[in-house]
């Protein structure tokens, strides 16, 4: 039971996608939180052009800017100020710093070239079994670990001056403050492919061994502490800083039902919350993740390349042809036959092709399959493909841990796509329920409560989630799942899948 409090008090969250971020200014009463529309601004900026070296950076000094404005603008509107702030983004990036606490460089986009080949040069010193037992995450190529190996092959003038790493919530919450941070928050460290998945702790041995610094590594703290104040008095805590942890500590689950978690954005992370993490060899095999979750919970995961596909299209179709609205593109994709083609959508080669539905187009061709020819084809095929990658990694979930699921939660921007969320629950022959949309803001704000004590545990946090927001539910249509498996069997047999 919480403690009900007779209280008003005012938190600012700031949500850093990989798309676009939101500073939001949300009210507690004791009870229930209430999210008021933020100001949006674009992460991205200039990634998309290549800076003078090449490389795709991020618009760190305009995001800072911009987050700048955005918190004074707060504090003076705000009667009575601020009862906190924090910062969650996307995972694995970062900001190196020298002893003067300036950064060194832009932080490099997870998407960049520059680190495709990095992930390969390790695993010719540490086999990919033995980096899976050592750190517990899924190989991708774009995970920290690999990214400094990049820096160090192309760079290492920077690592060797660098005095301290800062992930991008951390290094945003030090612009924040005014100066760098001393610590580093933990869910977001665990992106990173570079901890001990039992002590929780930086594995150096791992890092010495690939020749990697570790002298700008700092101690981890958990979330729900506070980091420090802003000049003019506001608490800066440390939240769940990786946006997926944010967004699972808000799922409105009943503890009496057997849930899974899909958040659904730019990115699809489908996965179970559990006590320890999962080192198998199978879960290695089926390509899962152990990341950490707020409460000292283990996230164990599957990265699947999510609404990204559908994004991409849409950026290439306003050069081809022209702007479509998300909308509109979903109704194209309803309209178009339901049994079209599939593609895997975690295959790795959809992560940041010269041409989403080119690449689309050649992996159903080279599966045997007919390419999608009209935009409403090319949509419902991403769709339906993620609705089968949804229904696989549900189905290898309760696999390996001996369990069924009851019930599927999905949470964030997905949300707002009904027609996913209904295919979602035929493909995986369970209900799925939807919201809230902003639950990575949401749950950036409920872990300020517990940080600010305005929440007496960890254990309130989803009861004020269920209580704040009331999420619609999907269920199965008749027959559908049987249809679904059939698609799915049949595909199988034209893909071999890389985590198999």
């Amino acid at each position: 039971m919480i403690e009900h409090y007779l209280m008003h008090e005012t938190y600012l969250a700031f949500d850093l996608g990989a798309e676009s971020g939101r500073g939001i200014i949300a009210e507690f009463d004791g009870t229930t939180i209430k999210l008021n529309q933020g100001q949006r601004f674009s992460t991205a900026g200039n990634v998309g052009i290549p800076d003078t070296d090449g490389i795709h950076r991020w618009d760190l000094p305009r995001i800072i800017d911009t987050m700048s404005t955005i918190l004074r603008s707060a504090e003076a509107d705000v009667k009575g100020g601020l009862a906190g702030t924090a910062v969650d983004t996307w995972g694995v990036d970062y900001g190196l710093l020298n002893q003067q606490g300036e950064l060194l460089e832009n932080p490099v986009w997870y998407r960049d070239h520059s680190h495709k080949d990095a992930m390969q040069a390790v695993l010719e010193i540490v086999c990919k079994e033995d980096l899976w037992k050592l750190t517990g995450t899924q190989l991708l190529p774009f995970n920290t670990l690999f990214q400094l190996a990049a820096r160090q092959a192309h760079s290492p003038e920077l690592l060797i001056q660098a005095s301290k790493m800062l992930f991008m919530p951390d290094l945003l919450s030090s612009m924040l403050l005014g100066d760098p941070l001393n610590a580093t928050e933990m869910t977001i460290a665990s992106t990173s492919q570079m901890l001990d998945p039992i002590s929780r702790t930086w594995n150096t041995k791992l890092l010495s061994k690939l020749g990697l610094p570790t002298q700008m590594l700092q101690p981890l703290v958990c979330p729900g502490l506070e980091a420090g104040r802003t000049l003019s008095g506001t608490p800066v805590f440390f939240v769940a800083g990786h946006d997926t942890a944010s967004a699972i500590a808000a799922v409105p689950a009943d503890s009496a039902t057997n849930w899974a978690y899909l958040s659904s954005g730019t990115w699809s992370l489908l996965g179970v919350e559990r006590s320890a993490p999962v080192l198998t060899e199978e879960a290695f095999n089926l390509g899962f993740s152990n990341e950490i979750g707020v409460e000292g919970t283990t996230r164990l995961l599957k990265n699947i390349m999510g609404l990204w596909l559908v994004q991409e299209c849409r950026r290439s179709l306003l050069k081809t042809d022209r702007e479509y609205s998300y909308v509109e593109l979903t109704t194209l994709a309803k309209e178009a036959p339901s049994n079209g083609s599939l593609i895997d959508a975690a295959d790795q080669r959809f992560l940041s092709p010269c041409d989403m539905p080119t690449e689309i187009r050649n992996s159903c061709i080279e599966s045997g399959q007919t390419a999608p020819s009209t935009v409403g084809e090319l949509i419902r095929c991403t769709l339906d493909s993620l609705a089968i990658a949804y229904r696989r990694t549900l189905q290898d979930m309760e696999h390996l841990l001996d369990m069924q699921f009851d019930v599927l939660h999905i949470v964030g921007g997905g949300v707002n796509n009904e027609f996913l969320n209904q295919i979602t629950a035929d493909a995986c022959g369970i209900p799925v329920v939807a919201g809230p949309s902003e639950a990575t803001a949401a749950g950036n704000i409920l872990c300020q409560l517990v940080a600010s004590g305005a929440l007496c545990s960890w254990a309130d946090v989803r009861t004020v989630s269920r209580q704040s927001f009331v999420p619609k539910t999907y269920v199965p249509q008749a027959g559908a799942e049987d249809q679904w498996m059939k698609r799915d069997s049949e595909f199988r047999s034209r893909v071999i899948y890389p985590w198999r």
